[in-house]
Order: C-alpha cells, then structure tokens, then sequence
C-alpha cells in the first residue's frame, strides 16, 4: 500500500466526530501520489498528505 494510504482507508471508516478530533490525521510528509479533492473554490489538497496543495487557478 502506497504511503499514508492506510491512514485514508481508516479515515473513511472513522465516524466524523473522529475524525476531526485528529485520531487518524493525515501525513505531514509527502505522500507522492496525490488523489485531490476540492477544498475550496480556489484550492485542491490532497486526501493523503498535508502538503498536497494545489491552486486550479495556477493550473
């Protein structure tokens, strides 16, 4: 399993409250392949790592 991908698959079965409490937070470091999810109008993170960002804008 690709790095901090364990930690997605326990976040998507943790229920919320959990989840925003930090029991399975994501990677600090880089995961190195980001899958992307919209976090705002102007920016992507990744669902893995905390340092996946990204600006459509940019793109």
């Amino acid at each position: 399993m690709a790095r901090y991908r364990w930690r997605t698959a326990v976040r998507k079965r943790l229920p919320w409250f959990l989840v925003d409490l930090g029991v399975a937070p994501k990677g600090r470091g880089d995961c190195g392949a980001h899958h992307w999810y919209k976090a705002s109008d102007t920016e992507d993170r990744c669902y893995h790592c905390e340092i996946g960002l990204r600006h459509p804008s940019e793109l």
